[in-house]
């Protein structure tokens, strides 16, 4: 049992500050429902659980460039860096489909277990883990050779995977067995196996402390399991029930969001102990995390929109309307804050640009278009746009994602001479909006 050190609970509750954020919406598949980044090709991958495929978003210009079959309802991801695959596990047809990240075309599909619901990519030894809800087991997947190379029975229905890094090892969370699983990540053998609360559903690795949290949907709890000695180390009780979507923030804490109680806590690593509770005085039933170094960010089903916070400022990002049942976020900081969401509902891909708080003045936030004329053009267009912080340079990619042309922009309005581009179907970015561009002969 550890030796709490006693701390101040704060619960903050105040009324938020609006960022208004310039967003593009891309259509994709039938029930978006997962995302993953390719940071090789600057792509991201959206699982459409509806129609049984694949959509591929370029980064550059938000547009979807490809459309993959896999098998059916494609519900998780898990990218291997070290060769540049997608793993994309396909529920209800009990297969795993492999997508070669160069040419984006599906390499092989192996057979798992039944129910495939979540993936863990394992740097340590080039191994994609595959946790199959209704088979009890977790597939082990060979990133060289591409083929299943174990089969490890973990507890009743595993629905969540994460990595120690610091030890190689793999831990289960199985909802229907109320215990965690512990895989030797080198051996593929079972380690141990920790009871926990009802219904765990949520994993954490904290590398500082070198434990790993796991949330009790059921009875309100938060575990603590040692990545040392692979016991349970103890417990945080919240309330009855809820806490879900665990995730590691700097500063060595963790944070989860309470779904029956609209609002995030913060557990501090050293003692243990939730430091801090956020109430949401917007959105409700928060669903999943991201974070940025600097900032987190929440996605809230039960209002449809995108909280943010840090320290004790709680931002509203975007209103209902733009969003539709949010299940997926991912969050990245590149001079703005740039924030990727699934709409289960709406079947589109929600892309959130938010200008740093430092930045902001009203010619930067607000979503101010372009205008390119002619369109189709062909030695030349011309581009008009007022000036603010983050239109500053002119970008234009072909259909492929490539940066073809980059012009500094100095006035309002400019020509842009088209010498030695081809024909075809360019993009046009300038700042967050991009446009589509027809260069004819």
């Amino acid at each position: 049992m550890k030796l709490f050190i006693s701390l101040l609970i704060i619960t903050i509750l105040f009324i938020p500050q609006v960022v208004y954020a310039q967003y593009t919406t891309i259509p994709v598949g039938s029930f978006p429902r997962a995302l993953v980044f390719n940071p090789i090709n600057n792509e991201f991958y959206c699982a459409n659980s509806g129609d049984n495929t694949v959509s591929i978003i370029h980064a550059n210009v938000n547009h979807v460039m490809a459309t993959i079959r896999v098998g059916t309802y494609p519900c998780a991801f898990a990218y291997n860096k070290t060769n540049n695959k997608v793993y994309c596990a396909n529920q209800r047809s009990n297969d795993v489909s492999i997508i070669n990240g160069a040419t984006n075309e599906v390499i092989n599909t192996v057979i798992v277990g039944q129910r495939p619901s979540a993936l863990l990519f394992d740097s340590i030894n080039d191994k994609i883990y595959c946790a199959n809800s209704s088979g009890n087991s977790v597939s082990v997947i060979d990133g060289v050779n591409n083929n299943v190379v174990a089969t490890i029975n973990v507890g009743g229905f595993p629905t969540c995977l994460t990595l120690n890094s610091t030890n190689n090892k793999i831990y289960s969370a199985n909802t229907d067995g109320n215990n965690v699983t512990i895989i030797d990540g080198t051996t593929n053998q079972v380690i141990s196996t920790v009871p926990v609360g009802v219904s765990p559903s949520s994993l954490a690795y904290n590398p500082v402390n070198n434990e790993i949290y796991c949330s009790s949907w059921a009875n309100g709890r938060i575990h603590m399991i040692s990545g040392s000695t692979n016991q349970l180390v103890d417990s945080i009780i919240y309330g009855n029930s809820g806490p879900q979507s665990l995730i590691y923030v700097q500063n060595n804490r963790i944070c989860y969001v309470n779904f029956t109680g609209d609002n995030i806590k913060m557990i501090d690593d050293v003692s243990d102990t939730i430091i801090a509770s956020y109430q949401f005085p917007v959105g409700t039933r928060p669903y999943t995390l991201a974070c940025t170094p600097d900032y987190i960010y929440c996605a809230n089903i039960g209002s449809n929109n995108v909280s943010r916070f840090f320290s004790n400022n709680l931002y509203l990002e975007v209103t209902t309307g733009i969003i539709s049942y949010p299940v997926t976020i991912i969050a990245f900081f590149s001079y703005h804050y740039k924030i990727y969401i699934t709409n289960l509902w709406s079947s589109t891909v929600t892309y959130l640009l938010i200008p740093a708080i430092e930045e902001q003045s009203l010619s930067d936030i607000k979503d101010i278009p372009i205008n390119i004329c002619p369109n189709p053009a062909k030695s030349f267009f011309t581009i008009s746009c007022p000036l603010t912080a983050n239109r500053q340079t002119l970008k234009l990619f072909d259909i492929t994602g490539k940066l073809i042309k980059e012009v500094k922009i100095t006035r309002q309005e400019m020509t842009i001479p088209l010498n030695g581009i081809r024909p075809g179907i360019y993009f046009v970015e300038v700042g967050s909006i991009t446009e589509k561009l027809v260069i004819t002969n």
